[in-house]
């Protein structure tokens, strides 16, 4: 795709990932976010939850995905601001989507500016009121 290609209204190619427990310790563990909530299933349902979910931050990754993907290299994602909802449990189903909100031409750079969102299967938001700035070459 050419940069001139995009426009308003565009969306984006969306990244789908299906959250697996061992996925949500594997996780935990690698970025040392040891919280019981997503380790351990008593815990969870003391304080509320049905099981162990998946952490947030998981969930902006996939949106991470979605826009280096779109934008063709990390570098080209300059900021990205959301805001977490629901939790996400084992074997379901996430897709982080996206539309792009405006595009703004400042020389030989593009402004792309874009909505940004994830949801489950059943179209519950987990991530929401989301934007992105992404910065792209001019064609």
């Amino acid at each position: 795709m050419k940069a001139s290609d995009i426009k308003p209204g565009m969306e984006l190619t969306p990244v789908s990932h299906l959250v697996t427990r061992p996925n949500i310790l594997r996780y935990g563990s690698m970025v040392g976010a040891f919280n019981a909530e997503h380790e351990e299933d008593d815990f969870a349902q003391d304080v509320g939850y049905g099981e162990i979910f998946a952490h947030g931050i998981m969930h902006l990754n996939y949106v991470t995905q979605m826009l280096c993907d779109f934008a063709g290299h990390p570098e080209r994602l300059k900021k990205i601001e959301i805001d977490f909802g629901a939790p996400v449990y084992p074997d379901e189903v996430v897709t982080a989507r996206g539309r792009v909100r405006d595009v703004v031409k400042e020389g030989g750079v593009l402004h792309v500016t874009c909505e940004v969102w994830s949801e489950k299967q059943d179209g519950t938001r987990v991530t929401d009121k989301g934007t992105a700035e992404l910065e792209l070459e001019d064609d």
